[in-house]
């Protein structure tokens, strides 16, 4: 009997990588069935280089999109996973990972409960908006900003947060269990996809 294949990944990031980090402990700790054959930035100076390293996982710079998208199908990469990557994904990019159901093989993490606060800074805009909760989502990625179809969310209370930051650290705390309990069974493919009003809807099974 064979050993089972492992869906194969590459993640990529531009920051410090905490996802990153949080996705490889579930992976070390075998919570998370999956191989990491690659963390990829388009930042020189990215903490998560150094990250990736420590975890005897290859880590490259890239910042041409077309030369990236090269290097993982080389790797038979089967899911992207962003974590924290600042560059919109273009539309070649994009459909290189385009699977026969109708959606990307590209999973991102927002710090917002989507369709609310699309963009940058969805922590600060909760916080400035004065709403009694933020959240988090884990979505397919699609040629709009933040506009794919929503695999999973998560809210939580921030009506006794004083600052930004206080909301953050809920946040992050949040994504970190959220992220890898959610790509465990998308890169199973443990899912239905199916189609209402227009858009693309992602139920777990």
């Amino acid at each position: 009997m064979g050993l089972e294949k492992l869906p194969r990944i590459a993640v990529l990031a531009s920051g410090r990588g905490s996802n990153f980090e949080a996705i490889a402990k579930a992976v070390q700790s075998g919570a998370l069935k999956a191989e990491i054959v690659l963390v990829g930035s388009d930042k020189n100076d990215a903490l998560v280089l150094e990250k990736a390293k420590s975890f005897g996982i290859e880590a490259l710079v890239q910042k041409d999109q077309s030369l990236l998208c090269q290097t993982l199908q080389s790797k038979h990469v089967d899911y992207v996973v962003l974590a924290g990557f600042m560059r919109i994904l273009g539309a070649n990019f994009i459909e290189a990972f385009r699977d026969p159901r109708g959606f990307a093989r590209i999973v991102n993490i927002h710090p917002s409960l989507l369709p609310a606060f699309p963009g940058l800074d969805s922590y600060k805009q909760a916080f400035t908006h004065g709403v009694k909760a933020a959240g988090v989502t884990v979505h397919f990625v699609d040629a709009g900003v933040d506009t794919g179809p929503i695999c999973a969310q998560k809210s939580f209370s921030i009506v006794d947060c004083e600052s930004v930051e206080e909301v953050e650290r809920l946040g992050l705390a949040i994504e970190h269990e959220l992220y890898p309990q959610t790509l465990n069974w998308i890169l199973h493919n443990q899912f239905e996809i199916s189609e209402r009003g227009g858009r693309l809807h992602v139920q777990a099974r």
